[in-house]
């Protein structure tokens, strides 16, 4: 955001002469925070904290420090509003003066010595005073104080008229017991309600005990009409040394946007500097751009642009970065990037996800926010145009990608259409339904620019119905479908493969299940226990399908849930042949009281009556006449814990063929912690994996107080004996300011290895983030690593 958006907050709170205002906003179990705010007598603080009414923690209650803004070590104290009248409006109020003495001459009240002014929630002090009744002004001097709700002025003079609290002050200083901010000026003006001038102004949103950045500016003009202010002679200054310095800034006093510099962003990876300097340009209310150039040391320098753009229909976001002449390779680089969602009314939606890069090493040179997205091998390049209503739905998409390793490229979809037809859900009633699918599959390794991949066009359609019988104790859902696939290949006398192959097969499957349930006492709470035993019968005919390509089938994951779906393969060039029976039982308790189902904990296992023969190329005819168990138990004993086991077991081997373990937790104070294991042995008929895998990740947020956190991953490979992704990081924080650093050591493919377990590379970044509280930041690549390396992360700033 400007530099400028906060500084304004200060002065904002002046003009509201009528508002009630509250330190700021705390948790709803903190609604007793200013009822006690002290624990101890504050006459012993420092004078200057005292001036300031800054209370630090040692002095506070636990309900004053109950919701306090994160890293502050105390609060802003508002005195007690206690004399008469201090809860009405200043224009329907009477006004109660006193004073040491008090002369009254025509229209004209003087008085020195102590002087007492209160009309309503005004408060007014000053050791001199001249009231004139025949205008409702007031001039004060020597120490005026003026208090109303949630604000705070002083100055040496003043002049103010008590019904619309409009005026001057001079040699003054305001504090906003809200927002914390504070600041000082050698004359503050409002000439109207929409309008203030200051001259010789200051700005902080530190606090007392820790006074580390302030703005200052020879003169600003705020008009609230118009939404804008403008300064002039601008300085930042931390520690009272300039880092800033602008001669004019136009900027926002509210939440309309306003071009202007945004705080760099700056970052070390692979001891080669990388520094960004936004600007922000607010180009019409509905759409704007970010202009950054940014300096890679031993590279060059690049230009980034990102512009957003939107319209009664659409949103758009596009991104590019450009590098000429990198002076490490010698080439020029350039990143393009576009995101549209649109909406063009209830039935009809588009989206755009396009992403293209110069060359394959783009993210690797120059990916500095995120090594994870240097570890893709796929960029998406994709158009959709998609149709719902309540019982049709319809998608036309192109689809390609652009591929960033010495990985296999994918087919292409130049397009995919799909419709499909499902009849509202009814019980006891027929519901037929329908699904239509046509492709154009190309391949960039195509046979007629003598490469090895087979193209061509897909049709697959299939058309069913299902008669669904429900009841609270338990269902049955028979199905019948027929299914078909037909293509016409290009090329396919370079081959030697027949051109139009197709196969046909019906399926019939039988869905059924029962609910039993028990009431339990568990520590005197009530409890639900539940039984839920499911078979799933399916049929599917067999058909030779060898003669097929594979443009975009595999074989589905096994799990529990793998149990009870009609195919085993995604895509539509394979239809699986099965005869077959699904048992599965599931088993969950239910907390009465919390309404939490805290351990849900299921097993089941298919039963072949035949081989299963339709297999991908390369995949051997199945055998086997069972399958692994299939087991998945979650426990949830609260929101903030949640522990998973997903496990495949080989009974006939008596080995474990897969599992899959993860534990969550977060804690009241914010602590974060999560662990998970994943191994997958090789061969398994179930994935087909050409080595095991074992993986260890663990993840941590941890405050030590109220101003230190620490972050911490690490991922490790233990069949290969070495980490994947290590993480280490800190963060300091006060009401100040914020910083916060991450160290981050990841594999990534080399140039001739699109393998994440082996030909990688490690790469590793340094990456700062800086904010002043109130005026903005520099850098957002911290925050950005943190929320996709630790999950459930969220800042608190």
């Amino acid at each position: 955001m400007p530099v400028f958006r906060q500084l304004t907050l200060c002065f904002l709170a002046a003009a509201a002469s009528h508002t009630s205002l509250a330190q700021a906003a705390a948790p709803e179990n903190c609604s007793d925070t200013l009822t006690a705010p002290l624990s101890a007598d504050i006459s012993d603080l420092p004078a200057y904290y005292q001036h300031w009414h800054w209370v630090p923690n040692s002095h506070l209650s636990d309900a004053a420090r109950c919701g306090l803004t994160p890293g502050c070590q105390g609060r802003f104290i508002e005195p007690t509003r206690d004399w008469e009248g201090a809860g009405s409006k200043p224009l329907s109020a009477p006004l109660n003066v006193a004073a040491d003495t008090i002369e009254s001459i025509g229209a004209k009240a003087t008085m020195t010595g102590d002087v007492q002014l209160r009309k309503g929630d005004l408060s007014l002090d000053a050791g001199y005073a001249q009231y004139d009744r025949s205008n409702n002004t007031v001039l004060l001097r020597d120490n005026v104080i003026l208090r109303q709700p949630g604000i705070l002025l002083r100055g040496q003079f003043a002049q103010i008229d008590t019904n619309r609290g409009l005026g001057e002050l001079q040699q003054a200083e305001i504090l906003s017991f809200q927002t914390g901010a504070r600041g000082t000026a050698e004359r503050i003006a409002r000439p109207d309600y929409s309008r203030f001038e200051m001259e010789g102004a200051s700005y902080t949103q530190c606090t007392p005990d820790n006074e580390t950045w302030s703005l200052h500016a020879d003169s600003i003009v705020l008009d609230y009409d118009s939404g804008r202010g403008v300064a002039r002679g601008t300085s930042i200054r931390v520690y009272d040394v300039p880092v800033f310095y602008s001669p004019y800034l136009n900027f926002p006093v509210d939440d309309r946007r306003a071009t202007g510099f945004l705080f760099p962003s700056i970052g070390l990876a692979n001891n080669s500097l990388d520094i960004s300097t936004p600007i922000y340009l607010n180009l019409a209310p509905n759409y704007d751009a970010i202009i950054a150039p940014r300096y890679i040391e031993k590279r060059g320098e690049a230009l980034e642009t990102e512009l957003r753009y939107l319209n009664p229909y659409s949103e758009w976001a596009v991104s590019s970065s450009y590098l000429p002449n990198d002076q490490s390779e010698n080439i020029d680089r350039w990143l393009l990037d576009v995101k549209e969602q649109g909406f063009i009314n209830d039935h009809w939606n588009t989206e755009v996800d396009y992403t293209k890069v110069s060359d394959v090493d783009y993210f690797t040179d120059l990916g500095l926010a995120n090594l994870a997205v240097k570890r893709s091998t796929h960029l998406n390049q994709q158009g959709a145009v998609n149709y719902n209503s309540d019982n049709w739905t319809g998608r036309l998409e192109v689809q390609r990608y652009q591929t960033i390793a010495a990985v296999e490229d994918p087919y292409q979809k130049l397009p995919q259409l799909r419709l499909d037809y499902q009849s509202p859900a009814k019980n006891f009633q027929l519901e037929p339904s329908i699904e239509f699918e046509y492709t154009q599959f190309d391949h960039r390794d195509k046979l007629r620019d003598g490469g090895s991949k087979i193209t061509g066009e897909r049709l697959y359609a299939t058309a069913g119905a299902s008669f669904p019988m429900r009841w609270r104790w338990g269902f049955v859902e028979p199905a019948l479908k027929s299914r078909t696939v037909n293509y016409q290949l290009e090329d396919a006398q370079l081959a030697g493969i027949d051109a139009n192959p197709s196969a046909s097969s019906a399926l019939f499957s039988v869905d059924s299940g029962l609910y039993f349930e028990r009431e339990l006492k568990i520590s005197d709470q009530d409890w639900t226990q539940t039984l839920e035993p499911r078979l799933f019968y399916r049929y599917s005919e067999y058909e030779d399908q060898s003669d097929q390509p594979d443009f975009d089938s595999a074989a589905l994951t096994f799990t529990y849930q793998q149990l009870f779906r009609d195919t085993r393969f995604t895509g539509h060039d394979r239809l699986d042949d099965a005869n077959q029976i699904a048992i599965g039982v599931s088993s969950r308790f239910i907390n009465n009281a919390a309404g939490r189902e805290v351990l849900t904990a299921s097993i089941g296992q298919l039963h072949y009556f035949d081989d299963g023969r339709v297999q991908l190329p390369g995949d051997e005819v199945r055998k086997s006449s069972n399958s692994d168990y299939a087991a998945q138990f979650r426990l949830l004993p609260d929101d903030n814990r949640w522990f998973s086991v997903d496990l495949l077991y080989d009974a006939r081997q008596g080995v474990l063929n897969q599992s899959n373990l993860g534990y969550h937790q977060r804690s009241d104070n914010g602590a974060l912690f999560n662990i998970g294991y994943t191994f997958r042995r090789e061969g398994n008929e179930f994935g087909g994996l050409e080595n095991n895998i074992k993986q260890g990740d663990a993840s941590i947020s941890l405050p030590l107080n109220s101003q230190w956190k620490l972050f911490a991953k690490t991922q490790y490979d233990f069949e290969d004996n070495r980490p994947v992704e290590n993480l280490i990081g800190a963060e300091y924080q006060n009401c100040c300011w914020l910083s916060r650093v991450v160290y981050q050591r990841a594999l990534e493919p080399d140039d001739n290895s699109g393998s994440n377990t082996s030909g990688t590379d490690n790469n590793s970044a340094l990456l700062i983030e800086f904010q002043l509280k109130g005026l903005g930041g520099l850098g957002t690549a911290v925050t950005s690593v943190l929320k996709e390396s630790i999950f459930g992360y969220l800042s608190d700033e």
